[in-house]
């Protein structure tokens, strides 16, 4: 395993730094105005946003200002997030801030990634909205990787089939 690496945040050089293994610190630093004082540095506790990613509050000139950890990161050792990119977990996991598990990638290669690690909330889903089971033979398979349920659309095709019918017969003429 590699040594962790600590690197600079750009924005916040000499107050902040990342690791590569997906941890945050701040440095030693005066603070105060008209009386200063030492602040110690020390290795910050992330907390969890409402999405379930770890964010840490960064201040700089008294301007608090939250972050989440991965972005943090990506900055430290990637570099500027390229536009249209956004920062993408390889493992899925929000929590996994390592460098090693980071990569800028577009909006749809992320929303894939979380289908292919399970976390997408509709590729979790083990039945339908009318309680079948998604299972082989229940599960029909679109050409776009979503999934159809078997029962379900057998029901809509013969509701729309009696429906044709009724629609069909000539209507009756009245002398």
């Amino acid at each position: 395993m590699a040594a962790e690496e600590w690197r600079a945040i750009p924005g916040y050089e000499g107050l902040y730094e990342a690791s590569s293994v997906g941890r945050f610190r701040s440095l030693d630093r005066i603070a105060g105005g008209r009386r200063p004082w030492r602040v110690k540095g020390r290795v910050l506790k992330p907390s969890l946003n409402p999405n379930g990613y770890p964010f840490v509050v960064l201040s700089r000139d008294g301007v608090p200002k939250s972050m989440a950890l991965h972005r943090l990161v990506a900055l430290a050792f990637l570099g500027p997030r390229p536009a249209g990119l956004e920062v993408c977990h390889n493992d899925g996991d929000k929590l996994n801030s390592a460098i090693a598990n980071l990569r800028y990638d577009t909006a749809s290669a992320n929303a894939y990634d979380s289908v292919r690690h399970g976390t997408h909330p509709l590729a979790s889903r083990t039945h339908c909205r009318r309680g079948h089971r998604y299972d082989e033979q229940n599960t029909h398979r679109r050409s776009d990787g979503g999934r159809r349920c078997v029962t379900c659309e057998q029901a809509r095709a013969q509701r729309r089939k009696k429906t044709s019918r009724v629609n069909r017969q000539p209507a009756r003429q009245v002398a």
